[in-house]
């Protein structure tokens, strides 16, 4: 099959979108064909990307109108022994707004968000050069205590990671109690907190002394959140955390996520175009361990700059 097919492929599903809404708005098009919503607090300025030219990393000019980053990295590269993950990566991670991270299996988003609360510390092998700030303070420098910057950055991974011998309650916390809090009513409260940000209260309230894996697959994922919640992170990062959840799920989940950046910045690994669409308010093309392109999402989406980023999108590889 020919580009031109693949391409009048690509299209004819997602022409299906034409017809979503936002309430009574129809969703504007993308050059791709996919719908793009629009949610409050998204920007949608065209001149807001960073790109990369021929054999340079990308230069800033996302957000020049917006709040500060309280997050960044700057010359991120991430080696596997002699093998480089992410090469020289520069982008701001927007306070309180959703970035999405795409691109094709292996092209370094996971290494990239791996490396942005120290998770590479636990690889013999792994050796991080550059910088991550937040606050302005390199989480990197030798003054700086990885397990209070996880506590800071959270993780939720691609599948959900209940503790299997722990009750619902006893997962929530247990970011809590390995840190010293004891005292019942702080973590009676803390967990029903989480478990409200999470959407899943309602649901598990009268069984919290259940154990965590009787819980389906969907439920499983946002008690996983909830636990990373617990300890009142200020920044999230989701591994594809809807990949192995049926549609219901996931659209829990994007409403979750929706909700959440009210409170806190989040980062989110996706491989549906869609998906990016609907809950990023920024988003960063990858390839081949390189940052391509990035951008307010539905710029990116109906503009992109470079000529890999429409290939990507429109379905030609990846």
């Amino acid at each position: 099959m020919d580009y031109k097919s693949i391409k009048k492929f690509t299209m004819k599903i997602l022409n299906s979108l034409k017809t979503l809404t936002t309430g009574n708005k129809k969703l504007p098009q993308t050059a791709s064909g996919l719908a793009l919503a629009t949610h409050p607090q998204s920007g949608t300025d065209a001149a807001s990307h960073i790109e990369i030219g021929a054999g340079s990393n990308a230069h800033s000019s996302v957000g020049s109108a917006a709040k500060p980053a309280r997050m960044e990295t700057r010359g991120l590269t991430v080696m596997y022994g002699k093998a480089t993950g992410v090469h020289n990566i520069s982008i701001p991670i927007h306070t309180r707004k959703v970035t999405a991270l795409i691109g094709p299996s292996g092209c370094g988003k996971t290494t990239f968000l791996r490396a942005l609360n120290r998770m590479h510390d636990l690889t013999r092998i792994a050796r991080v050069t550059g910088e991550v700030l937040l606050d302005g303070k390199n989480i990197y420098d030798s003054d700086i205590n990885p397990v209070l910057i996880r506590r800071r950055i959270g993780m939720v991974f691609q599948k959900p990671t209940p503790f299997p011998t722990m009750s619902i309650f006893d997962n929530v916390v247990a970011g809590l109690k390995l840190v010293g809090i004891r005292n019942r009513s702080i973590l009676n409260e803390a967990c029903e907190k989480a478990l409200r940000q999470a959407a899943l209260f309602d649901e598990v309230k009268d069984r919290l002394g259940d154990a965590a894996v009787s819980l389906s697959g969907g439920q499983q994922q946002r008690l996983s959140i909830a636990r990373a919640l617990a300890v009142e992170p200020e920044v999230l990062l989701m591994d594809e955390p809807t990949s192995s959840l049926d549609p219901q799920a996931t659209n829990r989940i994007e409403e979750l996520i929706h909700s959440l950046k009210k409170e806190v910045t989040i980062v989110i690994i996706t491989h549906n175009m869609q998906q990016a669409a609907r809950v990023s308010d920024y988003t960063a093309f990858f390839y081949m361990g390189k940052l391509v392109e990035m951008g307010k999402t539905k710029s990116l989406f109906t503009n992109p700059r470079q000529k890999k980023t429409e290939e990507y999108i429109t379905g030609r590889f990846g």
